[in-house]
């Protein structure tokens, strides 16, 4: 019993990682791999450790799982992000997107057992890039891809037998709903201008779907931009191919202030491509119709 719990202990050890007696003393310094220019508002960002030896070489947490990782180090984060998720080999960090006032995270990693082995920076959170919020309706039904209503995963070709597969008449009935894409939901977004404590003006863009779902934005007036997606979903197989769903539509509540720089707001409601036919017709088609674009309404409002 005694010898089976030792075994049980040592496998749990070692499943950790493990600084190898006389290594300790040969690593000189570490620090965080990661890519700067992913520090931007919303995203996740991976990162790894990377640890310095004596002989230059340089071992990845990421390619070390039994050797020197996130375990033999301490971690500490502050600012605008939080750990959305943590192994051994590798962190995920979640950037704020509300932290215009104090833009930057910092990052510190101490080795547990010699902390004069650290790293520590401060990282801006970049508010001028690119951001994107996405929306999508459902694409119509392919049989050939596995779904949770249970159909099999089988190949379209010419030699199917199409009563094996089309029992409901879903591939050859082009009116059949499950074969049209569905629609980009419906948007309301409200767009504001907000102070910052020293860095200026900031664009406030509040995003709420219809189904709910309620998100937040930052831009600095007058640099960066954000692209605001709600496509239709693409249509399904059939004899004509399915139809692609609508996209969402759109009103834009905008303040008067706020109205100059709405030219760094990108709205993309398309409708969504037009789904695949099961048997190419000979006159060159080989897809159903795109879906129609949703509408965009603006609006003044006073806040």
């Amino acid at each position: 019993m005694v010898k089976q719990f030792f075994i049980i202990l040592s496998l749990s050890f070692l499943s950790m990682s493990l600084i190898r007696p006389g290594q300790l003393r040969k690593i000189v310094s570490c620090s965080i791999e990661f890519g700067p220019s992913e520090i931007y508002p919303g995203n996740v960002v991976e990162m790894t450790i990377n640890t310095k030896m004596k002989d230059s070489s340089v071992i990845n947490s990421n390619e070390s799982n039994v050797t020197i990782n996130f375990a033999d180090y301490i971690f500490e984060l502050e600012g605008g992000a939080v750990v959305h998720e943590k192994t051994r080999t590798k962190m995920l960090i979640k950037i704020a997107d509300d932290a215009y006032d104090d833009p930057f995270v910092n990052l510190t990693i101490r080795l547990r057992r010699k902390k004069s082995i650290q790293w520590q920076r401060k990282l801006p959170i970049l508010y001028d890039v690119r951001q994107k919020v996405v929306f999508r309706g459902s694409n119509g039904y392919d049989p050939r891809a596995n779904s949770a209503n249970g159909y099999k995963k089988i190949p379209i070709s010419k030699r199917i037998n199409l009563e094996f597969i089309d029992n409901t008449q879903t591939l050859t009935n082009n009116s059949d709903p499950a074969i049209v894409g569905g629609d980009g939901p419906d948007l309301d977004v409200h767009i504001s201008i907000v102070p910052s404590k020293e860095r200026g003006k900031f664009l406030k863009v509040e995003i709420r779907s219809e189904d709910g779902i309620l998100l937040e934005k930052y831009l600095k007036v007058g640099v960066g931009w954000i692209e605001i997606q709600t496509q239709g979903g693409k249509g399904g197989i059939s004899k004509y191919g399915g139809k692609g769903g609508k996209g969402g539509d759109v009103t834009v509540f905008i303040t008067k202030e706020a109205r100059p720089h709405f030219d760094q707001i990108f709205i993309e409601n398309f409708g969504g491509e037009g789904g695949e036919l099961w048997r190419p017709r000979i006159d060159g088609q080989q897809q159903g119709p795109f879906g129609d674009n949703g509408e965009v309404t603006i609006l003044d409002w006073e806040k």
